[in-house]
């Protein structure tokens, strides 16, 4: 969690998060007792690696002294979605997936996207797998802020791609992401996964327009434009 994150989230739950932290690494081992211990040690020796930069070394290890400590460092990772409604009227969540070894590098990306874009972005994200899920705040009320948010969307989107990684990791591609396939697949991969949906699905009635790029929408109506409620700022996608 970054610094965003840590704010939205205590000002919500207070989960004791360090409120001066650029950012925060929850680690939670499980397993038998021996094996915990010993993975434990290794961590530490990790984390206070002589031979690391300064800048690389953790300022502060806390480790969960009771069950209701790591409760509580669970209850404010797991509330920081909604927590960011705290911060921002609206926000836009993205998923995508960076290598573990350019975890740095990609929330740096964010970083100088964001101020280029003008709109604040919240990183929560799976370190152990490189899941991103960062936040983009933007007031929906504001003339074209949801379209500034929708193009930061897609810089990240296409930076996960430039990483070498994916445009989604848990959360399938649907109508917002369906236009990167092709940026991600080449011409004979989106071919064979066609194939294959027209193997499950001759008459293409699932999901219909969600799947691929160019396909044909229910009823003719656009896949992925804001509900007239939305540019009103009555209601905002979540």
């Amino acid at each position: 969690m970054d610094a965003l994150a840590i704010a939205a989230a205590e000002a919500a739950v207070k989960a004791g998060y360090p409120r001066d932290a650029a950012a925060l690494l929850i680690v939670e081992l499980e397993g038998e007792t021996v094996q915990v211990e010993q993975e434990f040690a290794y961590l530490l020796t990790v984390l206070q690696d002589p031979t690391l930069a300064e800048a690389d070394r953790p300022y502060e290890v806390w480790v969960a002294q009771s069950e209701a400590e790591r409760l509580a460092i669970w209850k404010g990772r797991k509330s920081a979605f909604s927590a960011v409604g705290r911060l921002s009227p609206d926000y836009i969540v993205q998923d995508g997936v960076v290598p573990r070894s350019r975890l740095g590098e990609a929330l740096a990306e964010i970083e100088r996207l964001s101020r280029q874009y003008g709109l604040r972005v919240a990183n929560v994200f799976h370190a152990g797998d490189g899941n991103l899920h960062p936040l983009i705040l933007y007031d929906g009320r504001e003339p074209g802020a949801y379209e500034r948010a929708e193009a930061l969307a897609a810089a990240i989107t296409r930076m996960c791609i430039a990483m070498g990684g994916s445009i989604t990791g848990e959360h399938g591609v649907g109508m917002e992401k369906r236009a990167f396939l092709a940026e991600m697949f080449g011409e004979d991969d989106m071919e064979a996964m066609h194939r294959l949906r027209l193997a499950l699905d001759p008459h293409e009635l699932a999901n219909r327009g969600k799947m691929f790029p160019g396909e044909p929408t229910a009823g003719g109506r656009p896949t992925w434009a804001p509900h007239p409620l939305e540019r009103a700022g009555v209601i905002s996608r979540m």
